[in-house]
């Protein structure tokens, strides 16, 4: 979408995630404070119920919101809110199976808007994924892996970032001991090229460099423990170093990060989720944010989960939710700077 002269203001959708969970209440928390308006416009794929719910549970009575039928329609200020489908009662600081359906939908018909340019930003909040999920309705772990199967041509990668690491995800929700049989030349190959076209694009790296992480301890110890980083990760690595890509390793997870070497390069590629989203946390809390990297349109999302414990409590943090938003805005300019350039 152009904006252009009329209205700065990006139209950012928001997916309203677990209705019973923290998001709805960081999302109004965040509206409720000053700095947005005259940057975005928001539209919330979700229902009345849940906004109204967490509107007097938080005091916010006095919040507007604009039901419209489409992002067209919606008005600066204030809250525009797109309905999605039925929804029954829920229960904040609990699961349950309307919940997920609600999110399911709201995050299947946000998507279908930002693809077709009607919003400039989603940023998803967070689901459950035993509620999200269904076998036959939506047959997806989680956001990712949805948005990979929609767009077969650009598969996203999920990237954690924060002002001082970004580690991207080569394998996200499978269990570890089926991540040996989901490495090969291609998928390394396709999610390293997903990675420096982003760190260029959406990030402004004019040379990005890259390191990927071994999968075995002590990343092979050149065969002794494992040979896919002497059979695979080496011989790729060598392959896109002579393409011109300034890509390193493989590197062992553990002394990759107890030496800081993350600080000398500008993105890391782990190859599961825990290698990745483990040390991500450790060193960057929850200041960071979700990036789902070479997409064509620009998706965040907080760097945290549903977080039962914290829903309706005053410890919820807003960093994360901020960062998403604010970060994508930046994210959706340069790619507006990079095309018409």
């Amino acid at each position: 979408m152009d904006n252009g002269s009329l209205d700065e203001r990006l139209r950012v959708g928001f997916s309203i995630g677990e209705a019973g969970g923290v998001g709805p209440q960081l999302l109004l928390r965040f509206l409720e404070s000053e700095g947005w308006q005259e940057a975005l416009i928001p539209i919330v794929f979700g229902h009345r119920k849940v906004i109204e719910r967490w509107r007097g549970h938080l005091g916010l009575k006095n919040m507007r919101y604009h039901l419209i039928r489409t992002p067209s329609e919606a008005k600066p200020e204030q809250l525009n809110l797109i309905e999605c489908g039925d929804f029954a009662d829920f229960t904040i600081g609990k699961p349950s199976a309307a919940a997920g359906a609600l999110a399911r939908q709201a995050f299947i018909q946000a998507v279908e808007k930002a693809a077709a340019g009607d919003i400039d930003l989603l940023v998803t909040l967070p689901v459950d994924k035993t509620t999200f999920y269904d076998e036959k309705a939506f047959p997806y772990r989680g956001h990712t892996e949805y948005l990979r199967a929609t767009f077969p041509q650009t598969p996203p990668l999920m990237m954690m970032v924060s002002d001082t690491l970004r580690i991207a995800v080569l394998t996200e929700h499978i269990p570890l001991r089926a991540v040996p049989d989901a490495l090969s030349e291609e998928t390394l190959r396709t999610a390293i090229h997903t990675l420096h076209a982003t760190l260029r694009r959406d990030f402004a790296i004019a040379a990005p460099r890259i390191a990927v992480l071994g999968l075995n301890p002590h990343a092979g110890d050149d065969g002794l423990i494992g040979e896919e980083e002497k059979n695979l990760l080496s011989p790729l690595i060598m392959k896109l170093w002579e393409e011109g890509i300034f890509v390193g390793g493989p590197f062992s997870a553990d002394g990759f990060f107890g030496s800081r070497r993350y600080t000398q390069v500008d993105a890391v590629l782990a190859l599961y989720h825990d290698q990745g989203l483990i040390p991500f946390k450790l060193l960057v809390g929850w200041e960071g944010y979700q990036y789902s990297a070479g997409l064509p349109f620009v998706r965040t999302s907080p760097d945290h989960g549903v977080a039962y414990d914290v829903a309706d409590k005053a410890e919820a943090d807003l960093t994360s939710l901020s960062a998403a938003v604010w970060e994508g805005i930046g994210i959706f300019r340069r790619r507006q700077a990079a095309h018409s350039s």
